[in-house]
């Protein structure tokens, strides 16, 4: 957990240092070159043009969620075909504890870790935006014309750009849904993990199936993301239920949004899913593979250690 903490506290910071070292001008220009692949990116292009949107892109970036995704897998799988595999687990059932108590503490302890690496990321995050400056070209200077009383653009001024803290520009509480949506996820893998655990003997069969399924939802995600021919497979990939880019671009346009499960209708918008239609389903899967898990451990026959 330390080091997953470590790790995230470090690409968090800097991630947000790197958003304040290109100005606006020159990222929107090099975004612009790719605008035939935009149909790749969770949210439009628009959005990456502000400073919000940029950062929100680090919830995306693959070494946060891999660090989340290790974690949880280790976490579930470690449950019971871990102690199985290490031969602990008759000596654990020897102690006056029921089953359900074993995978209880080890849902409660795995909750109560994941809510403490989200805690990490958004706090890096927030002091990333506190501790960073941006440099902002000031508007053009200009010169009042006597008698007329309007102004005119000085053309031969060169201005400076000047700094400006970027706490001015972002508002670091848009991304605390974002944040619980990838808590939700965490929980979910690990729900997962701890299912795949409670029904195997081996803690590398449950790894390897994780990390295949894992890597096929990936797949299935690009693919309906990429093709309007596979569009279908959104629906079978739990990733379409994480879009932390998606969120937080929801909750800079309207704040009021940020913990609704279904947005409301507008003129210009129909009603769509809100942060929490988003993270609600993740967080019920991983729940209801904990139930599921718990179910099966108390049911099923042990196998005697080799």
């Amino acid at each position: 957990w330390l080091g997953c903490a470590v790790a995230l506290a470090l690409f968090c910071s800097i991630r947000v240092w790197i958003v304040a070292q290109f100005s606006m001008e020159r990222f929107q220009t090099i975004v612009e070159q790719f605008r035939e692949f935009e149909k790749l990116s969770p949210v439009p292009f628009e959005q990456l043009f502000t400073y919000a949107g940029r950062i929100a892109v680090t919830f995306d970036e693959p070494i946060v969620v891999l660090c989340i995704a290790v974690w949880a897998i280790a976490r579930g799988s470690d449950c019971v075909s871990g102690e199985l595999g290490r031969g602990t687990m008759e000596m654990l059932l020897a102690q006056p504890f029921r089953r359900s108590q074993i995978i209880g503490s080890q849902a409660a302890v795995t909750v109560v870790g994941a809510a403490l690496l989200m805690l990490v990321t958004w706090l890096s995050i927030y002091f990333g935006v506190q501790l960073t400056t941006v440099k902002e070209e000031p508007p053009p200077a200009t010169w009042k014309v006597p008698l007329f009383g309007f102004e005119v653009p000085n053309l031969l001024a060169d201005p400076e750009p000047v700094e400006v803290p970027m706490s001015e520009r972002v508002d670091s509480r848009v991304f605390a849904p974002a944040t619980f949506n990838l808590f939700c996820l965490t929980v979910f893998l690990a729900g997962l993990s701890t299912l795949l655990s409670s029904m195997g003997r081996h803690r590398s069969t449950t790894i390897g199936t994780m990390v295949g399924i894992y890597i096929v939802a990936a797949a299935m995600k690009i693919l309906a993301v990429a093709s309007e021919s596979w569009s279908w497979l959104r629906y079978g990939t739990f990733f379409m239920l994480y879009e932390p880019q998606a969120i937080t671009q929801m909750v800079v346009k309207d704040p009021s949004q940020a913990w609704v499960i279904v947005t409301q209708a507008s003129e210009t918008e129909p009603a769509a899913l809100g942060p929490l239609g988003y993270s609600l389903p993740l967080l019920g899967l991983g729940v209801l593979a904990y139930l599921l898990a718990g179910l099966i451990f108390q049911r099923r026959d042990l196998p005697a250690p080799l």
